[in-house]
């Protein structure tokens, strides 16, 4: 009785993981398809007088490449920028459009890899690590006395939205370099830390590492409540 209701159980969990997937994707796609149709769908429809599934998507597709296209040529360029002129000296709808501007011109370039590289920083206090995003690389910052140092941007997203979170800005020494991959790291926060890279996970050595636990004086291993056992080989 026992082996068929592991049995059961296994085969009823393994039909949620295939079901659940496909459900929750189908739904995100029709909403998202719904509201782009909605937009253009009813002038469509006083035009055509018939309702047509899908119109509405069809008609934002082109409009969205002809744009694109007008964009991408000299003349476009130019009515674009006084446009751009124009519209952002709008109160209130000059800010909304510039920010709204600034942050798809950010998304599209993340095949560029936006997101340069995956660190840990200790926040929000010392000992705690947090993993956290490289959007900028080192540049020079000067205090009150002309002293320079390097710093670094990071963004630190929410677990498991990376769409939103902190952004901070820390000298580079204080981060800490880790064996992850820009994809391991979104996994790692999409999915709260149940998809964990296979052990172990190699840190590069840094001065940020102070407490007991987490300081080393060259490149190793690092496991949760153990010091480093030695160099990482692939260094």
């Amino acid at each position: 009785m026992r082996s068929i209701a592991r049995f059961l159980r296994s085969s009823f969990l393994a039909g949620i993981l295939v079901i659940v997937p496909l459900g929750i994707t189908y739904l995100i796609l029709k909403l998202f398809f719904g509201a782009v149709d909605n937009i253009l769908a009813p002038y469509i429809e006083r035009i055509v007088g018939v309702h047509v599934p899908g119109l509405g998507v069809a008609a934002t597709i082109i409009i969205v490449f002809l744009a694109g296209l007008i964009a991408t040529n000299v003349f476009g360029k130019t009515l674009l920028h006084y446009f751009y002129r124009v519209v952002s000296r709008i109160p209130i709808v000059g800010s909304v459009y510039v920010s709204a501007r600034q942050v798809i011109e950010a998304l599209g370039k993340a095949d560029t890899h936006s997101f340069k590289r995956v660190v840990f920083v200790q926040y929000p206090r010392s000992g705690i690590l947090t993993m956290g995003f490289v959007t900028r690389d080192t540049y020079k910052v000067v205090d009150k006395d002309g002293k320079e140092s390097e710093a670094i941007n990071v963004f630190l997203p929410h677990a498991p939205n990376p769409m939103s979170g902190f952004f901070i800005v820390c000298k580079a020494s204080d981060a800490i370099k880790v064996g992850l991959s820009v994809e391991q790291g979104i996994k790692l926060v999409v999915s709260a830390g149940i998809l964990a890279p296979v052990e172990p996970l190699y840190v590069e050595d840094t001065q940020a590492l102070k407490s007991p636990e987490l300081s080393a004086r060259e490149p190793g291993i690092w496991r949760p409540g153990t010091k480093p056992e030695g160099p990482n080989p692939g260094s």
